[in-house]
């Protein structure tokens, strides 16, 4: 049996079987014991919004590096962080979680319903895109000004580039100047459409800058900027990943890789730090 590392102690033994036995019934039709070949198997992966663009080259780069998984079906739904929580909580088979910060996989290790610590895999960068004509490439204290209207953000007690958004505002003292003119998206990826089609401006992550994202900005005459490291709190983005309770061989190599050069040298390609 594995050793729940993050349990917190008491934790009462029936709550957390309970929690789980979704999770180990998945794994005992798709794990790596199960003696099925590995183009029969199914990885779940509960990715953060953000990794909207990279998970496909991610992949990619996984089936290349471990050519035993190269027919192996891996499905990606992809959310707000918080969103992927609740759902893990209600048993939602996923073998791995790739968060947009620590802190929810923390909670999963908390609440027993992961295995091991979370690791860093990348920090995100957030930025800022506006249309020309609102004084933006300025800085963001554009934002209080009247030329812009509304801005996108997303929400932030579900996405963790929200939290950075509000921290940003918050240090440069045009929070309360700015919130009322918040418009709110579920997820970040969420946020971007609204920061090109109806906002004047939406705080997103880089990431969604490349890939698709980069043909749908110009498309919308879209301008960006990022920030200097002291205009919010790094650590609320370093983006940590965690197994799952049930979670199979597939998802443990998945795991490791994500940890090697080549997921690090693709993350750093499409605009994210690796540390």
């Amino acid at each position: 049996m594995r050793k729940h590392v993050c349990m917190r102690p008491g934790r009462k033994i029936l709550f957390v079987l309970v929690a789980a036995l979704p999770l180990l019934l998945a794994a005992a039709c798709t794990g790596g014991k199960s003696g099925m070949p590995a183009d029969e198997r199914i990885l779940h992966i509960a990715a953060a919004a953000n990794l909207g663009y990279v998970m496909p080259k991610l992949i990619d780069g996984f089936r290349e590096e471990r050519k035993e998984f190269a027919k192996t079906d891996i499905r990606v739904t992809k959310a707000s962080s918080g969103s992927l929580t609740a759902q893990i909580r209600n048993g939602a088979p996923y073998g791995l979680f790739l968060s947009a910060d620590s802190r929810y996989p923390e909670a999963l290790c908390a609440d027993g319903l992961a295995l091991g610590k979370p690791v860093v895999y990348a920090r995100g960068v957030p930025v800022m895109v506006y249309r020309e004509g609102t004084g933006c490439k300025k800085g963001v204290v554009c934002l209080a000004g009247k030329r812009v209207g509304k801005v996108a953000v997303p929400r932030p007690e579900l996405a963790p580039y929200g939290e950075a958004a509000l921290d940003i505002l918050g240090r440069a003292g045009i929070l309360e100047a700015v919130e009322g003119k918040f418009v709110y998206g579920a997820s970040v990826t969420q946020t971007f459409q609204h920061a090109i089609t109806a906002a004047d401006a939406g705080f997103v992550a880089k990431s969604l800058l490349f890939g698709e994202g980069r043909g749908a900005l110009e498309k919308a005459g879209r301008q960006w900027s990022t920030f200097p490291s002291d205009a919010y709190d790094a650590r609320k983005l370093r983006q940590a990943m965690v197994l799952l309770e049930g979670s199979g061989e597939v998802a443990g190599a998945f795991f490791a890789y994500m940890q090697g050069r080549k997921a690090r040298d693709i993350l750093e390609n499409n605009g994210y730090r690796v540390e």
